[in-house]
């Protein structure tokens, strides 16, 4: 699983831009992960695959075991000591097994992962984790839009951003794509739908106002630059 070439990012690049506190792609990642947690507050124990620096896990879920995993050792060097604290774990993963047992998690997410990824690795890890989520668990993944504005918003990011994004984003998904995806793997879909639309350039003005944005819907129309979707194991019969 090599389609994610991590050597163009630093390590805890992104956990550095979220610790910021300030401007657009602060707020964008704060947004982000605010929304990740709310669709999993229920769970015990939690596993974030590719969870790079660590970020999600050691800012979010506070109370709750949690887990990470990632290929690249330099991020997880950097979880563990950046992000790390007695109800959290950062684990190497480098091949296609992930180290955990049968039904071992509540809740699994995938944030901002499958698009790096083609389907036959993206189809290798979800049923890794279907393998590990308990019977009434579920998955939560988000990935960028390319049915929003996203495809321009990528070309700005390409030209003024640290990470270039063009040779990174191989799987490009939209709403129908992705549903599309998401039922070849025998999974049910509880909510699908996308966030973030404006909330996030904000910032310019007010840290803050942007967030407190993020927290009102005032579109319900498929058009937000990240979509999302929760699924879960279909039940037997």
């Amino acid at each position: 699983m090599k389609n994610f070439d991590y050597d163009t990012i630093s390590e805890g690049y992104y956990d550095e831009v979220f610790k910021r506190e300030k401007g657009v792609q602060s707020a964008w990642h704060h947004i982000k992960f605010d929304f990740v947690e709310k669709k999993i507050m229920d769970t015990k124990n939690h596993l974030d695959i590719g969870c790079g620096a660590g970020t999600f896990l050691g800012n979010y879920l506070k109370d709750k075991k949690r887990v990470g995993v990632d290929i690249a050792k330099g991020q997880v060097d950097y979880a563990k000591k950046y992000n790390n604290d007695e109800n959290t774990d950062f684990l190497l993963y480098n091949n296609n097994l992930l180290p955990f047992k049968d039904k071992e998690f509540d809740t699994i997410s995938f944030i901002e992962i499958i698009e790096h990824l083609n389907f036959y690795d993206t189809k290798i890890l979800i049923n890794e984790a279907k393998r590990c989520l308990k019977d009434d668990g579920c998955i939560i993944l988000t990935t960028p839009n390319y049915l929003s504005l996203w495809p321009l918003l990528e070309i700005i990011l390409n030209k003024v951003s640290k990470v270039n994004y063009e040779h990174q984003h191989i799987s490009k998904y939209n709403y129908f794509s992705l549903k599309k995806t998401v039922l070849k793997f025998d999974m049910k879909i509880i909510e699908m739908g996308t966030l973030i639309t404006f909330a996030p350039f904000l910032a310019f003005f007010s840290f803050g106002i942007s967030k407190f944005f993020s927290k009102i819907n005032f579109f319900k129309f498929n058009l937000g630059f990240l979509l999302f979707v929760k699924i879960k194991k279909k039940t037997l019969k």
